[in-house]
């Protein structure tokens, strides 16, 4: 990440700017030019303030753009007069407290809409001014990009936290001061007392300043203190996520069709068990989803029970048919994943290009096949004939031709019948396809695993789309991506700290920090034919210790070589 700096804003002693009449488009945003009582003053005892500007202007959702800090509970009226804009403030204001009203794009001009991109006023009701400051920068934990909605920055002083209170404080009590990150996720307190700080950064769609259960959130585990100035040196950067709020069910189960019955959940299972009946099932590669199928055809009704984390259902499931043209069928049921009847059918005919291996799918669990299967397959151009093995693979449900073809050419792929039989004991038939291939890179990464916990390596394109995803389990391991369309990929590690395969997000409530994710520092640049070998070792993000002025310890402030 580069070095970002932050500079306070000036918001005072503005002089006027003249404009130019006629010509161009005014494009000036408002200027202050005096407030009352002036900017910064000390002792203030009154109920209300004025900013007034070198012209008229116009209030742009000044209950939202408008951020108090300390929050108020009694909200202040903000409204136009004249050339400015007139605050009242409708709280009790705290003895010797520093008041910072951030004027966030609430404020245009009259005639064109000029948004005033921030305007500060501060005043104290002590007779000295808190000037001391925070900053940092909150980045989506999954991407590392800004995060896609406004997201505010609570403060609480460190001393309101107790050891049973850390994960509360944000959901029930009231932040100490206030900010609001700009577009590209940086944010800065100003103007607050000298101490030390537990930060929470919230997408607060409700404004109420709570950590609500399924609102997106990031905080940082330790206080920091304050600083006279914000450098890059005293950033404190969080990663927010919103938590997996969503529970584990049932989705649906029911028959497809005569003897077969789909099962899907809500979340991916993780070791599920079946019972019930004399039955075959398989999960599918996204394992939310079980297709099970009746040994006994003619079974039309059957109970299954399903076991897994979070799940114990039971389910009655009766087959009901329709009459269609005298023939008996499955009334439909919205869960079909395949109309084609074909015991046997390709997964990539067509003329248009494929980047994949030449695979065929069954209806049903494949239980033999004839001894070295194989597909014959013709050259378009020029007729030529060549034959190819097929290899089943471990489910019975999928099979892929080990055929050597070249880029861009036609090819007609034939099975023969009888090559395979299923669990029913039926064979299947004779099917042709035309198939395009086209080639494809190979990236062969050897990882050496310095983590100490289970990982997930992620491939990602141009757009950071996950194109492939692999667990690692060992210390070192051989990963091999195949099947890679051309241009820039890069690499993306997860800590897969709770081992369920996925990346899991933070939750404040649960003190649940977001899995840590981790950059290979080199763009891979994929090209059709190309077989490239990386070596990566993958160890956790450095820890910074920054001393920080005033402070009795070091603060630990999360600042990493690398983010996604």
């Amino acid at each position: 990440m580069g070095v970002a700096v932050f500079a306070a804003l000036s918001l005072y002693g503005c002089a006027k700017q003249g404009y130019p009449s006629g010509g161009p488009r005014d494009e000036q945003v408002p200027v202050a030019q005096h407030c009352k009582p002036e900017n910064e003053s000390l002792n203030f005892a009154e109920k209300q303030f004025f900013i007034e500007f070198d012209e008229y202007v116009v209030l742009k959702d000044a209950a939202n753009n408008v951020l108090v800090s300390p929050p108020m509970t009694n909200k202040p009226d903000f409204t136009t007069k004249g050339k400015g804009v007139l605050v009242k403030i409708n709280d009790t204001l705290q003895a010797n407290t520093t008041y910072l009203f951030q004027f966030k794009e609430a404020i245009a001009d009259f005639t064109e809409g000029n948004l005033l991109p921030s305007f500060e006023y501060v005043f104290s009701t002590g007779n000295q001014m808190d000037k001391k400051m925070l900053g940092g920068k909150v980045e989506d934990a999954r991407s590392g990009k800004p995060w896609a909605e406004t997201v505010s920055v609570l403060a609480y002083r460190d001393e309101r936290f107790t050891a049973d209170s850390t994960d509360t404080i944000a959901t029930n009590g009231q932040p100490d001061f206030v900010t609001r990150c700009d577009k590209n996720g940086f944010y800065s307190f100003h103007y607050i007392p000298e101490g030390r700080y537990r930060l929470v950064a919230l997408a607060d769609k409700n404004r109420n300043l709570h950590v609500d259960v399924a609102e997106a959130a990031a905080w940082n585990v330790a206080a920091v203190h304050t600083v006279d100035s914000i450098d890059s040196n005293s950033l404190v950067e969080m990663r927010i996520s919103a938590p997996d709020t969503r529970k584990q069910r049932l989705l649906k189960g029911e028959f497809t069709r005569q003897g077969h019955i789909t099962i899907s959940t809500l979340l991916p299972m993780q070791k599920p068990t079946l019972e019930g009946g004399d039955i075959e099932w398989r999960l599918n590669s996204k394992r939310d989803t079980i297709d099970v199928w009746l040994k006994n055809l003619e079974q039309d009704s059957i109970m299954l029970v399903l076991r897994d984390t979070d799940l114990n259902d039971t389910l009655r499931l009766r087959f009901r048919s329709t009459k269609a043209r005298g023939k008996s069928k499955a009334k439909p049921t919205g869960l079909v994943s395949n109309t084609d009847d074909r015991l046997m059918r390709p997964l990539c005919e067509g003329t248009k290009a494929f980047y994949d291996d030449l695979r065929i799918a069954f209806k049903n669990p494949v239980a033999n096949y004839i001894d070295n299967p194989e597909a014959t397959i013709m050259r378009l151009e020029d007729s030529s004939i060549a034959r190819y093995p097929v290899t089943l693979d471990s489910s019975g449900l999928f099979a892929t031709i080990d055929a050597t073809l070249r880029s861009g050419e036609k090819y007609s792929v034939t099975l023969q019948d009888s090559l395979f039989r299923d669990m029913y004991g039926e064979y299947t038939d004779s099917i042709s396809f035309n198939a395009v291939p086209k080639d494809y890179s190979t990236l062969r990464l050897l990882i050496a695993n310095k983590t100490s916990q289970p990982l997930i390596i992620e491939l990602l394109d141009s757009r950071d789309t996950v194109v492939a995803r692999k667990q690692v389990t060992q210390n070192n391991e051989t990963l091999v991506f195949r099947h890679i369309g051309n241009g820039d990929h890069r690499l993306r590690a997860v800590i897969d700290s709770d081992g369920n395969g996925v990346w899991t997000p933070g939750d404040y409530r649960k003190q649940r920090q977001p899995e840590e994710q981790i950059l290979y520092d080199k763009t891979l640049q994929m090209r059709e034919k190309w077989e490239l070998e990386e070596r990566w070792t993958v160890e956790r993000p450095i820890t910074l210790l920054l001393s920080t002025p005033k402070a009795d310890t070091d603060q630990i402030i999360g600042i990493t070589p690398m983010r996604p």
